[in-house]
C-alpha cells in the first residue's frame, strides 16, 4: 500500500508488527492452558506430602544393654620406677693407695665382706709403737699400784702413771679406727657392681670404687594426683608390670611423702615388692594399677552409650518402646565400661547404637528382634 504526502513517497511495512502480534497471542494461549495445570500439579504434590509429614516418626533399630549391678573398682593407672631396696656408691674415707681388691664384679656378698684394702703401712708402724709404750705403761701401773698399797708413793704419783697408760690406750684405739678406714667392707648384703679402680690407684674420698645394691626386694616409687592423696595409705596393695614380659606382680605401700609436690601437684608413694628370682632390675619402669575404691553393686554401661553434653554426659534408655533421654553423672572407668552414679537404675535398658538418629520419644525397636 503506498500513500503520497507532500509530494514525498513513504512506504510502511506491516510484516514486523504482525509477527509480534502473533507471538503475543501464542503466549496468552500457553499461559491460559499451562498455568492451571502447573498449579494443580503443585497442589496435588502438596496434598500428597501433607499426610506423610503429619504421620508418626519412623522406628529406629537399636542395640541394647541391660544395666545390672556388678563388682567394680576405681582403678588408678600410674607409671613408676623400680629401685633397689638398698644401694650405695662405695668410696674411701681417706686418701690412700689401693693395695688389694677382693670385690668380684657381679657377685653377691654378705654384710661385712672385705672388698678393698688400702695402704696402711704407716698406721701399722704407729700402732706397733703405741703397743710397746702401752706394755711399758702397764708395767709401771702395776708397780705403782703395789707401792700405793704400802703407801710408798702418793695417790697423785699413781694417778699420773695410770693416766699415761689410758692416754696410750686411747691413741691405740684412734689408730685402730684409722686402720679400719683402710678396709672397705660391704655395709649390707647385696650384689657388687663394676669396679672403677685397679690395684695401685690412688683414691680420695671423691673416688667411686664400686657400687653395691640389695635387690632381694625392690622399691616401687610412683606418684598419684593430689585428688587421690588422702586415699593412699601404708599397707595397701598395688599391682604392676614391667617391660621384661614378666607376669603382674604385687607390692605393698610402706610410706608416702607428708606433702604433695607443689610443682606437679602429686604425692610421691613408695611400695616394696619381693624379688627372690632377681627378675626386677633397678631402674626399670613399672606400669602400676592401683584400686582406690571397690564396689559390688556398681551400675556400668558401655562407653559408646554416653553422649557428651555441656553439663557432662547423657544417654538414651528405652521406656515404653521409645527413646528416653537422661542426663547422668559418671564415676570410674575401665577400658570399655563407665560407672553411672545417677540417672539410671538396675534393670534399665540403655541404647548403644544409632544415637544420632534418636530424640526424646522416638520409637525404637531392638535390632535383634527385627
Amino acid at each position: 500500500m503506498r500513500f503520497i504526502f507532500l509530494n514525498q513517497p513513504m512506504t510502511f511495512n506491516f510484516t514486523q508488527p504482525r509477527v509480534l502480534l502473533l507471538s503475543a497471542l501464542v503466549l496468552v494461549v500457553l499461559l491460559g492452558f499451562g498455568l492451571p495445570k502447573v498449579l494443580s500439579a503443585k497442589k496435588a504434590a502438596a496434598a500428597t506430602a501433607t499426610p506423610a509429614a503429619a504421620g508418626p516418626p519412623p522406628v529406629v533399630l537399636v542395640d541394647e544393654y541391660v544395666v545390672r549391678p556388678t563388682a567394680s573398682s576405681d582403678e588408678l593407672q600410674a607409671t613408676g620406677t623400680i629401685q633397689a631396696n638398698q644401694e650405695v656408691q662405695l668410696v674411701s674415707e681417706v686418701a690412700r693407695k689401693v693395695t688389694g681388691i677382693y670385690a668380684h664384679e657381679g657377685t653377691t656378698v654378705a654384710q661385712g665382706t672385705l672388698l678393698f684394702k688400702l695402704d696402711d703401712a704407716d698406721l701399722q708402724a704407729r700402732r706397733h709403737k703405741l703397743k710397746l709404750q702401752e706394755k711399758l705403761a702397764l708395767l709401771d701401773d702395776g708397780r705403782m699400784r703395789g707401792l700405793l698399797r704400802t703407801e710408798s708413793v702418793t695417790q697423785q704419783e699413781y694417778d699420773q702413771v695410770s693416766t699415761n697408760l689410758q692416754v696410750l690406750q686411747a691413741d691405740i684405739k684412734a689408730v685402730d679406727v684409722d686402720l679400719a678406714k683402710t678396709q672397705i667392707r660391704a655395709p649390707f648384703a647385696g650384689r657388687i657392681g663394676l669396679n672403677k679402680v685397679d690395684v695401685g690407684a690412688y683414691v680420695t674420698p671423691s673416688t667411686v670404687l664400686t657400687s653395691l645394691e640389695d635387690v632381694s626386694r625392690v622399691e616401687v616409687s610412683f606418684t598419684v594426683p593430689e585428688r587421690y592423696a588422702a586415699e593412699v595409705r601404708p599397707g595397701q596393695t598395688i599391682q604392676f608390670t614391667t617391660e621384661n614380659g614378666t607376669a603382674a606382680q604385687s607390692a605393698r605401700i610402706i610410706a608416702t611423702e607428708p606433702r604433695t609436690d607443689v610443682s606437679t601437684r602429686s604425692l610421691l608413694v613408695k611400695a616394696i615388692s619381693p624379688n627372690a628370682k632377681r627378675q626386677l632390675v633397678p631402674g626399670m619402669s613399672a606400669k602400676i594399677s592401683f584400686a582406690l575404691h571397690a564396689s559390688t553393686d556398681a551400675l556400668m554401661v558401655p562407653t559408646q552409650a554416653l553422649i557428651p553434653t555441656a553439663k557432662g554426659y547423657a544417654l538414651f534408655a528405652i521406656k515404653g518402646g521409645k527413646a528416653d533421654y537422661r542426663e547422668v553423672t559418671t564415676g570410674s572407668r575401665s577400658s570399655n565400661l563407665v560407672q553411672v552414679l545417677t540417672g539410671l537404675a538396675a534393670g534399665d535398658t540403655v541404647i548403644t547404637t544409632n544415637l544420632l538418629r534418636l530424640g526424646p520419644g522416638v520409637p525404637v525397636r531392638l535390632a535383634s528382634t527385627k
